[in-house]
Formats: C-alpha cells, sequence, structure tokens
C-alpha cells in the first residue's frame, strides 16, 4: 500500500478523493450536505488564515482505498491538530484506517504537534442511525472523547413568518441601543477592528470541552484573508452584526456556496459585556432575512454546536433547526 501527500494541484488526485470522501457520506450519514469537489480543492488551495490543509492518500495497484485530511494551524495553536480518516467501504477491516492513523502520528512527532484530534461521528436521540466502528476504532487506539457537537439542519422557511415576525419583535425591544448592521461580502471599513475584535473572543467563549484550543488573535489582514479565501472558492459571507456605541456587540455568519442549495452557519458570538439583551437571537434572525432575500435558491442550512452549549441551543431550536447527528471530537494527548 502505497501512502502519499495529495499535490492539490493534482486535479485528477483531488476529484478521486473527493468521490471516495463522497462514497463514504452517502453510505454513512446520508442525511448530511454533499460536498462538492470544489470545496476539497479550495480548502487545500486557499486553507483558512494561519493554517494549512493536507490530504494523505492510501491506494494499491491504482485503487484509491483511503484518505487522512489534516488541518494544522500554523500560529497560536500550533500544538494542535485535525484529522478525519475514511476507508473506502469495500476495503475495511484490512489495516487501511491503522496504516492512516500511524502516519497521523508519524506527522504529529516530526512536526511537534502534542494534541491530536480526529473526527468522528455518532447517532443522536431521535436522529437517524451513525455506524460506531470509527468511534471505537478511535477508543481501541487510546483516543477519549473530549467534545460533542450537534449538528443541526434548518429548512429554510420553517418558521412560520407570524412566529418568525414575533420573535423578531421581542428580541428587538430586548436590543433598545444597539443597531443592526447586515452585509453580503467584505467588511465595511468601519467595522473592520471592531469585528477583528471579538471574533478574537471565540475560543475563550464556546464551549470547547477538554479540546485545547487557544485564543488567537483576529485582526484586519485575517479578515482580509479570509474574504479572498471566500471569494476565490465562489463562497459568499452573509453577516449581520450588532453595534452599540461603535462597538461591535455580537456578530453573526452564513456562508453560501456557488451552486450549491445547502448553506453553513458558521459562528454566532455575543460579547460577555453584551450578553442579556437577545442579541444572538436578533442578529441570527436578520441574517436568515438577508439569506432568504438574496440566495433563494438555499433550502437548507446547517450548524453545530457543543452539547453543553444550551444558550445557543435554545436559539436554534426556537429557529427551527432540528438535530442530525453528533461530531465528536476524539483527542489523543502527546508528549511535546
Amino acid at each position: 500500500m502505497d501512502l502519499r501527500l495529495l499535490d492539490p494541484a493534482d486535479s485528477e488526485g483531488v476529484r478521486r478523493a473527493a468521490e471516495l470522501f463522497e462514497l463514504v457520506r452517502a453510505a454513512e450519514t446520508p442525511e448530511l450536505a454533499p460536498v462538492p469537489e470544489a470545496r476539497y480543492s479550495g480548502a487545500l488551495q486557499h486553507p483558512p488564515p494561519d493554517s494549512e490543509c493536507r490530504c494523505y492518500t492510501a491506494e494499491h495497484d491504482g485503487t484509491l482505498l483511503g484518505l487522512l485530511w489534516l488541518y494544522l494551524p500554523l500560529k497560536e495553536n500550533a500544538h494542535y491538530a485535525e484529522a478525519e480518516l475514511v476507508v473506502h467501504p469495500d476495503h475495511r477491516r484490512r489495516g487501511i484506517g491503522s496504516a492512516l492513523l500511524d502516519r497521523l502520528l508519524e506527522l504529529a512527532r516530526a512536526e511537534g504537534r502534542s494534541e491530536l484530534i480526529v473526527m468522528a461521528r455518532a447517532a443522536v436521540e431521535g436522529g437517524p442511525g451513525r455506524p460506531d466502528a470509527g468511534p471505537r476504532f478511535l477508543e481501541r487506539h487510546g483516543f477519549k472523547a473530549a467534545l460533542t457537537e450537534i449538528d443541526r439542519g434548518l429548512r429554510v422557511g420553517a418558521l412560520a413568518p407570524e412566529a418568525e415576525e414575533r420573535l423578531f419583535q421581542e428580541a428587538l425591544a430586548a436590543a433598545e441601543g444597539y443597531e443592526l448592521v447586515s452585509w453580503i461580502g467584505r467588511c465595511p471599513e468601519e467595522y473592520l477592528e471592531g469585528l477583528g475584535r471579538i471574533d478574537s473572543q471565540i475560543f475563550a467563549e464556546i464551549p470547547l470541552g477538554d479540546v485545547d484550543l487557544r485564543p488567537r488573535t483576529v485582526d484586519a489582514q485575517f479578515i482580509r484573508t479570509r474574504e479572498a479565501r471566500a471569494e476565490a472558492q465562489g463562497d459568499s459571507l452573509i453577516r449581520t452584526i450588532a453595534v452599540r456605541g461603535g462597538e461591535v456587540a455580537a456578530n453573526t455568519l452564513i456562508y453560501t456556496h456557488e451552486g450549491q442549495e445547502h448553506a453553513d452557519q458558521a459562528i454566532t458570538i455575543v460579547d460577555p459585556a453584551h450578553r442579556g439583551h437577545r442579541l444572538g437571537l436578533l442578529v441570527k434572525l436578520a441574517n436568515l432575512r438577508q439569506l432568504r432575500e438574496h440566495f433563494g435558491h438555499v433550502h437548507t442550512v446547517w450548524t453545530g454546536n457543543a452539547d453543553t452549549n444550551a444558550n445557543m441551543a435554545a436559539i436554534n431550536d426556537l429557529l427551527g433547526y432540528r438535530p442530525v447527528d453528533a461530531r465528536v471530537s476524539y483527542k489523543l494527548q502527546r508528549d511535546a
């Protein structure tokens, strides 16, 4: 079996990798949105700011057997590595997953990564079944569940118009003195510093369980790099913030993907100094209105929150999001 790093410029190799990821998704998690080839090639060629994405392939006699997808922060969280392993359903129980995991451990040693996270899917109450082979495999190799995030889907328009308007007016009344500002695309210059300040709080404020992700600095360059990455991949950034006295108090973001009917709800964060005014609900409602107005072809929005994040889960329930499954971060701690 041949293990090698996939060249992002190898369009045929990326196509084959995307096909295997999609084959596994359709077999094991068919309720989740398909991910087209362009998303994988875009991530390899245009990774998030201050990070790197890699894909390692396992092949034998021209047959693609498995994949190791790797996300590596390069700045504040250089101790951390996050991975996903997939093995072709027709070639399991032949040591392919173990070989890919060994490669991950070798890379971690070589690059000084002390915290390894490997993702696996699990069923949730009321949701569809999920195979447990992945979690059992990781546990046999010493990994322990460190964070469980519940993935939820929202059918756009699921909330009755009168119920949505009632929620919006209630949140608006609770947020007296705050201004809503929405846009699509690049952040206006006047809000750039404030957006960076509140986004820098993300890893300090959201529940992370036993995952050691440390606060990062989000400055103007980081934001502009993130925006350029989205544009290069054909993504649109739909954002709403709440502002008071010139200070950004809350922020939410939806990504739409060119040619796709599925969108992704990214982070929603409220500055701790401005909590208690229903700002989280308010900005999310305003942003969903933007989505409907400008991207009418999108029918489903996906989001994920830690299972301990009761406040955000309650907001998502109000909006009509429904749990589908869990994304579990399995952790292995190594000596630095």
